[in-house]
């Protein structure tokens, strides 16, 4: 009988043993404290956080995180695919919020050993990507309501974009360099391809995977009737200039410099701004 009332005592005082535990144990929930410290890598990731309203806790950013404007005020953590662990610690961060291909992997493996919770998000090419990925920061940050406020407006601005009048001799092609080097196109993968492909414009090299190099002989071959190339891979010089380069000169002759700078963050980055970079490629279809 003894016995018996020493088990049931031992089980009552586990018990209780496991509520005190839990109550004063730190619960492992998402980040959603103003204490907390974010540094977010990635410009997709750091845009993204700014849209959800957690600027306030983001200490540091990397160097392809460049939008909005008030991230240039942050201390910068080097490049994401670059990292260093030293640099990172030094902002005493509570969380490294990243894009996929973060790395070296040692450097992420440091970080969690140091107590840092590490986030990385995938950044698949599609809509659904980047509303999956609105999802799960906004999760990952407990910023639920937000981020469902963020994906609903980002539906919203593709579903009103209008119809656009495309031509069946329009071929439209995204260029990340032309120069003496040769020619690297956007491929199917690429943030460029799902800008063609929610406008009604078929890619020209969706044939080919990511950038890729291709000959001259191909892109004269496609004769594209629009040409966009990112800003930062112009070396400086404008259309024009760009037009009388080896590498562009006999397409521009024989179809005109039909060629336009756009903007990196807007047509390589994966962000909620991703209706504004179908508008502003159906403005350029249109002229």
């Amino acid at each position: 009988m003894k016995s018996v009332k020493l088990v049931f005592l031992r089980r009552v005082l586990f018990a209780s043993l496991l509520v005190l535990v839990s109550a004063i144990a730190p619960a492992k929930t998402p980040y959603s404290h103003a204490s907390d410290r974010i540094v977010s890598v990635g410009g997709s990731v750091t845009e993204i956080l700014y849209a959800l309203g957690a600027q306030q806790q983001i200490v540091a950013a990397d160097t392809s995180s460049l939008y909005p404007e008030q991230v240039s005020q942050l201390p910068k953590v080097g490049y994401y695919r670059q990292l260093s662990v030293e640099g990172i610690l030094a902002m005493q961060p509570t969380h490294l919020f990243a894009a996929m291909g973060v790395g070296p992997s040692e450097v992420l493996t440091q970080l969690s050993n140091a107590g840092v919770q590490v986030h990385v998000f995938e950044q698949a090419r599609t809509v659904a990507g980047l509303l999956n990925m609105i999802h799960e920061i906004g999760q990952r940050a407990g910023l639920q309501a937000q981020a469902e406020q963020l994906e609903k407006h980002v539906k919203d601005q593709l579903n009103a974009i209008k119809k656009i009048n495309i031509k069946p001799e329009q071929r439209a092609v995204f260029l990340m360099s032309a120069g003496e080097r040769g020619i690297m196109a956007a491929g199917k993968n690429t943030v460029p391809n799902l800008i063609m492909k929610i406008a009604g414009l078929r890619n020209p090299y969706d044939n080919i995977d990511g950038f890729k190099p291709v000959s001259i002989e191909s892109f004269l071959a496609i004769a594209p009737t629009q040409v966009l190339i990112a800003e930062h891979r112009t070396g400086g010089l404008s259309a024009s200039d760009l037009c009388k380069q080896p590498a562009l000169e006999k397409w521009a002759q024989a179809q005109g410099c039909n060629l336009y700078i756009v903007d990196a963050l807007l047509f390589l980055g994966l962000t909620p701004r991703l209706p504004d970079a179908v508008a502003q490629f159906a403005h350029i279809l249109e002229q």
